[in-house]
């Protein structure tokens, strides 16, 4: 996903954290976590996403404004609100499972907060930059000491 206007916020608020940023060629929305899954799971969840694909159109979402996970006292995670995308996370839910969570796209993995008070203010900013969703990846993540690995296992095209 390409979006200039995400890559100024992570230039912005990098000054702010310790932590490890999320590369542009991996910046992509988060609608489920599946966890730990056996080949034969990875295969019915594929057939699952093929279907789903071919009956969800393609559409425009909207980033909204910065979130901390999980919470502003305690931040691991700073990551940017998707709106117009509920009925995709409600298929997601029920077809396939996994830890939904409401979707976001992930900037930064937080190890240290060094001034809270200025991240804080850019939470309040308004982004509002529509965003194209014209698939949806099944996507491997491996986690290591430099940080995550990302996968793209295949992909499908929305309607």
């Amino acid at each position: 996903m390409k979006s200039e206007k995400v890559l100024e916020i992570q230039k912005k608020i990098d000054p702010f954290i310790v932590g490890k940023i999320v590369e542009a060629e991996n910046i992509h929305i988060t609608l489920s976590f599946l966890g730990e899954r056996s080949e034969e799971e990875i295969k019915k969840i594929i057939e699952r996403l093929r279907e789903i694909s071919s009956s969800s159109l393609k559409r425009t979402a909207t980033l909204t404004r910065v979130k901390l996970i999980p919470s502003e006292k305690y931040i691991r995670v700073i990551a940017i609100d998707v709106i117009g995308i509920d009925d995709l996370v409600d298929i997601i839910k029920r077809e396939i499972g996994g830890d939904v969570k409401p979707p976001h796209l992930t900037l930064f993995r937080v190890k240290e907060v060094r001034n809270r008070e200025a991240l804080l203010k850019i939470t309040k900013e308004e982004i509002n930059e529509a965003i194209n969703i014209n698939k949806i990846c099944l996507i491997k993540s491996t986690l290591t000491f430099k940080g995550p690995i990302y996968e793209i296992i295949e992909s499908f095209e929305l309607s």
